[in-house]
């Protein structure tokens, strides 16, 4: 089902579109966007720092446009995912991108946020170094169970062996509430490897869930994927 679809390289041309995959991953099946919560950002002001951030294309972290893959069909978008090495330079990508994102915030916004931490920190899953991250999967909701998500995998499995990557494993961090997305992510074969709960009710001023899990592809299952 998936034959006439088009998989390339995200260029400045498709940030709208991959700003509305971030939301939308953020978003999990909800209206909330974590990130606007957490720095106290309307989703206008968000996406206009994604916009500034994506250009720079920095890589190592989740908001890396060169990173992402999207999908086309007959010329339209329908699906996109992002990608990184972590700490592929040898700095965990969290810190990389509060390093990029604290210089479009105010003063009372980061003060906030410090009395916080502890809240937003329950739910920290941290990721394993040198795992290949892919992030942000995204599909237009009428191409959803087309075998778009899958095929933007496998892309990725190719283009990582085409750089000679040595993959041992691939992580992905969703929430479990997030059935859509959780139940993709199984059906491809990843499994659940981590499991973090927040019980403070205080967390659903920032998360629309208070559960998050680490899912992971190993090494052979991800192999499969590179067949070209």
């Amino acid at each position: 089902m998936t034959e006439n679809i088009r998989v390339r390289q995200a260029n400045a041309d498709d940030i709208e579109f991959i700003i509305t995959a971030i939301f939308e991953s953020e978003k999990s099946s909800s209206e909330i966007i974590s990130s606007c919560k957490i720095f106290s950002l309307s989703e206008e002001q968000f996406a206009e720092i994604l916009t500034d951030i994506l250009k720079q294309d920095l890589p190592n972290y989740d908001y890396f446009l060169s990173g992402f893959l999207v999908a086309e069909k007959d010329g339209n978008r329908v699906g996109a995912l992002g990608s990184w090495l972590e700490g592929e330079d040898g700095t965990p990508s969290g810190i990389i991108k509060a390093t990029i994102l604290f210089p479009y915030l105010d003063k009372n916004t980061i003060k906030n946020l410090n009395k916080n931490t502890k809240v937003i920190k329950g739910l920290t899953i941290n990721r394993e170094m040198r795992a290949l991250q892919l992030e942000h999967g995204y599909v237009v909701p009428e191409y959803r169970r087309h075998g778009v998500f899958t095929r933007l995998i496998k892309e990725q499995a190719i283009r990582y062996s085409r750089k000679n990557e040595t993959i041992e494993k691939v992580q992905g961090i969703i929430f479990r509430e997030n059935y859509k997305s959780y139940n993709a992510h199984l059906k491809v074969g990843y499994k659940v490897i981590e499991e973090k709960t927040v019980d403070d009710p205080a967390i659903f001023n920032f998360f629309p869930f208070n559960t998050k899990i680490l899912v992971e592809l190993d090494k052979d299952t991800f192999s499969k994927f590179r067949v070209e």
